[in-house]
């Protein structure tokens, strides 16, 4: 299951114009080099921004997933006898 998430989350990164908005390169201050095998320290600043994008990504897919749902759920309507 989580490979099928991955993956979903690549695709709407590839066919959403709106995804560049989460990459600030600016910010970015450490450039990898090819011999460097170190993995990157994360500051708290950075960590705090990556759980607000996380948090947005998922209020985004529950409101997608709710505007699915009213459009292709079904109606029930009361039998009134």
């Amino acid at each position: 299951m989580a490979k099928r998430i991955n993956s979903i989350m690549i695709l709407n990164e590839i066919f959403n114009d709106n995804m560049d908005a989460y990459e600030d390169p600016a910010t970015d201050q450490e450039v990898p080099k090819l011999n460097d095998l170190r993995k990157v320290k994360l500051t708290l600043g950075q960590i705090h921004k990556l759980r607000l994008l996380s948090d947005v990504r998922k209020f985004e897919q529950e409101r997608r997933l709710k505007q699915i749902q009213r459009q292709y759920g079904s109606v029930t309507e009361p039998t009134g006898m």
